[in-house]
């Protein structure tokens, strides 16, 4: 069964050249279907707005067609200034249930970089040094299980190596803590999921994968630490601060953390499918509400006690091997294409089968204790948002340019460098995947779990987007990375970019 990309209107039945008046005609067809989507986009279709972006919608309806997805969402952003933005197919397949602009997604790795404008914000405001250690800050010498002594390199990892992926840690060499929720919770003998600060304390105890800033591996549990330093700093949640101090000044309230049990979907949050309807062991015990367990106290590592634990007690893209089973996040930014220049799956097994299982995304994995390195929601209008805040350096409302200049430097060599000393030609910044190109630069991010694929551009010339997917490929012959470079085309192909903005339409609130 191919993917209704436009409810109501099926534009992957027509196989035959796609020309510029059935396209526009196909386009006028789908103004109702729009409209049921959003009435906002709908006028855009209406008012002849569409005719710059149909590449765009070309794109978009032949990667979803190849890969029988069910919904996208796209914003597109020239200027500063929202220029463009759709929904495409089902946020509910079952229940038919279109994809609004509005509608809200899994991110998954674009979280990264809210949490690291909110690491910038601090230092920004002298709350933090870029350089500072993070086991001073955190003081976790208690926490190392069994009174084992820690590898004595985490006293030399700083917040920079945490933002850039040079902390130590490579899940290419060992593992990635934040899929092995039962082995940890198992380990301290509290209830699955372990939420963030239990899982900081099973790493204590194990070693580092490299010396502290001598090289590059992409690193979700680094983000999960600066999650914790950035609520042991402000003494709140995580999840308050960067809505207070990072989203809500440019205008974007409805951006939260997700959660990742199919009966606490958000209202307006998409369902997530997978290609093959995978049913997996839940990571979760069969207990009623864990919600207080991911509650983080403001003195969050201060100790175990006070933490509330029980007995003795987390363009653009990559593949890592994960536990056997839990999901594993494909296609994040380590080993994929760059944005633009010119597995494991969690199946059930026969030492599982008194456990529950779940769909995939609803409990093959933990949203919750992925919160500052893949835990937030969000729709492609406030990711956009988030995009043309960053935009104009000189100007932005979000951070002072000097503190964007610092987002985007390359990291100390030796990391990132040529054998010539060099820097290479993509590097990743803080939060930020970052290709010079000249003076000007394209910066990216991408975010990729079961049920979910999203990228999100900032383009050198003022063009950025935001696309967002309710299903990612796990075919290697038709992988999501495909979407930046076809993306890329279509921005490419628009001549005479539009002058309005269509952000004062999508009034962004809870």
């Amino acid at each position: 069964m191919k993917a209704n990309l436009n409810p109501g209107v099926d534009c992957t039945t027509y196989t035959d050249p796609w020309s510029r008046r059935k396209f526009l005609r196909m386009g006028g067809l789908a103004v109702l279907a729009l409209a049921q989507a959003d009435a906002a986009a709908a006028a855009t279709v209406a008012n002849g707005l569409l005719a710059p972006f149909t590449a765009f919608d070309r794109e978009i309806q032949k990667f979803m067609s190849a890969r029988n997805v069910p919904g996208g969402a796209l914003a597109v952003v020239k200027d500063g200034r929202l220029v463009y933005t759709r929904g495409y197919g089902w946020a509910d397949r079952e229940n038919k249930v279109p994809v609004k602009p509005t509608s809200l997604f899994r991110i998954a790795s674009i979280s990264k970089p809210f949490t690291a404008v909110a690491v910038l914000k601090l230092i920004e405001e002298k709350e933090l040094r870029l350089d500072a250690p993070v086991w001073d800050l955190l003081d976790p010498a208690s926490w190392v299980p069994g009174g084992k002594n820690s590898d004595e390199r985490w006293k030399q990892i700083t917040a920079r190596h945490l933002l850039q992926h040079t902390g130590g840690w490579d899940r290419d060499k060992s593992f990635d803590p934040m899929f092995r929720s039962r082995e940890i919770a198992k380990t301290f003998e509290v209830p699955s999921p372990p939420a963030p600060r239990v899982i900081i304390r099973y790493m204590l105890g194990k070693p580092l994968d490299f010396v502290p800033g001598t090289r590059c591996a992409y690193s979700n549990f680094g983000y999960c630490v600066l999650g914790r330093v950035i609520e042991k700093i402000a003494g709140t949640s995580y999840e308050k601060f960067v809505q207070e101090k990072v989203l809500a000044p440019i205008g974007i309230r409805q951006v939260r953390i997700g959660a990742t049990l199919a009966d606490k979907r958000a209202e307006g949050e998409v369902r997530y499918y997978t290609q093959h309807d995978e049913i997996v062991e839940s990571v979760f015990d069969e207990r009623q509400d864990r919600s207080a367990d991911f509650s983080p106290l403001p003195a969050v590592l201060a100790g175990p006690e006070r933490c509330g634990l029980k007995s003795a007690l987390v363009n653009s893209m990559a593949v890592l091997p994960a536990s056997p089973t839990e999901g594993n996040p494909v296609a994040e930014p380590s080993r994929q294409v760059p944005s633009q220049e010119g597995q494991g799956v969690g199946l059930v097994t026969e030492n599982s089968r008194s456990r529950t299982h779940v769909p995939w995304p609803y409990g093959g994995f933990c949203l919750e204790s992925m919160d500052a390195h893949g835990g937030w929601i969000a729709s492609a209008v406030d990711l956009a948002r988030f995009a043309a805040a960053l935009h104009d350096a000189k100007h932005s409302t979000l951070m002072s340019p000097e503190t964007i200049q610092t987002m985007h430097m390359p990291p100390e060599p030796p990391v990132s460098r040529n054998d010539d000393g060099s820097l290479k030609d993509h590097y990743y910044g803080c939060g930020w995947l970052v290709r010079p190109l000249g003076k000007e630069a394209n910066y990216w991010h991408t975010g990729s779990l079961p049920g979910t694929y999203t990228l999100l551009v900032r383009r050198h010339d003022g063009v950025s987007w935001a696309i967002l997917f309710n299903q990612r490929s796990d075919d290697k012959k038709l992988p999501d990375s495909e979407i930046d470079p076809a993306l890329h085309r279509a921005a490419n192909a628009v001549t005479n970019w539009p002058k309005h903005d269509l952000f004062k339409q999508f009034k962004s609130s809870l």
